[in-house]
């Protein structure tokens, strides 16, 4: 029969539906509008992260796509598996907001850790990893084995974002945290400023 149009039963179809284009259904999955943004909330809610660590809810949800190249989609999946994740292990952080920057944050790991654009002496550190996330738990800091245990897992197994190591969507992802974005105030920015390009001979 035909697909409903209902945002429910499409993200139902997008879910359960095998050999769809991963670049192309995190691409639709991440567009902006209000039916979207309904979309987007039913294909998250069929996710069941209840009794996963943070990094394998993480590896769960980021297996069907890829995840976009523009920032802003990359934003607005990962508020909507934040506000999921923390109704379905209540108590493992103090509200939404922390799963949403922790988030962000094991993906910029999961980039520094495993992509050859970034040379070994430049990598973080687990020291810098925990230091970097003091705070964001709505201003106390998350306990020190959970961010210990985030860092090995992730150092030891690369997340899977369907991001191959050329790709322009990882390049954005990297420019993204080189602006700040949302870790601004949790110092986040760390990555080096690209190069500059030379300024032009003078007349």
């Amino acid at each position: 029969g035909f697909l409903s149009a209902e945002p429910g039963d499409i993200a139902a179809f997008l879910h359960e539906t095998k050999g769809l284009s991963k670049r192309k259904l995190g691409d639709y999955l991440g567009e902006r509008g209000e039916r979207h943004a309904e979309l987007l909330s039913a294909y998250v809610r069929r996710f069941d992260f209840a009794g996963l660590s943070f990094v394998g809810a993480i590896r769960a949800f980021l297996s069907p796509f890829r995840l976009p190249g523009e920032a802003q989609k990359i934003d607005r999946i990962m508020c909507e598996f934040a506000s999921h994740f923390v109704s379905q292990a209540p108590g493992v952080f103090s509200s939404a907001d922390t799963a949403y920057v922790l988030g962000f944050s094991v993906i910029m790991l999961n980039t520094d850790a495993h992509s050859v654009q970034i040379k070994a002496k430049n990598r973080m550190s687990k020291a810098d990893f925990v230091r970097n996330n003091r705070g964001i738990d709505s201003g106390a800091d998350l306990p020190a084995e959970l961010l210990s245990a985030v860092y090995d897992d992730i150092q030891t197994d690369e997340i899977r974002t369907g991001m191959s190591h050329d790709d322009m969507g990882e390049a954005e992802l990297l420019e993204f945290f080189r602006q700040g974005s949302t870790f601004r105030k949790f110092n986040h920015a760390r990555l080096p400023p690209p190069p500059h390009p030379p300024a032009p001979p003078s007349e």
